[in-house]
């Protein structure tokens, strides 16, 4: 296991990203802070769409623990994951154009989705 962990470890630090964006929206979920009210990220921090992020995550955090390499189990996961941070790329890009500023969530999402592509067209080992 450590040693494919040493192989894969953009996939578990991007797995570690994932379960952190989903808990971020746990926690603002239940202190209510998003702004303006009934912006499309309140419509993104139901359960569904965290469920989304976890399986996206754990999808990730085996592939990096274990080398998985039965029936397309990767292109699976790194379609999935960028399916998932295009999503809430695109949420948090609309956010910061309708408030008029852009913010932190809207750079570090495209630096995951450029290190994601990057990764899969570099294609390292």
């Amino acid at each position: 296991m450590g040693k494919n962990l040493r192989k894969n470890y953009f996939w578990f630090l991007l797995a570690m990203e994932t379960y952190g964006l989903g808990i971020l929206f746990i926690v603002k979920h239940s202190i209510g802070t998003f702004t303006p009210p009934g912006h499309v990220l309140e419509f993104l921090d139901d359960p569904p769409f965290i469920f989304l992020l976890a399986i996206a995550g754990t999808l990730a955090m085996v592939y990096a623990l274990w080398n998985i390499k039965h029936m397309f189990f990767k292109p699976l996961m790194t379609g999935l994951l960028t399916f998932v941070w295009l999503m809430f790329l695109s949420a948090f890009l609309y956010q910061d154009f309708t408030m008029g500023h852009f913010g932190f969530q809207s750079l570090f999402a495209s630096f995951i989705v450029l290190s994601i592509l990057g990764e899969i067209l570099i294609k390292r080992g």
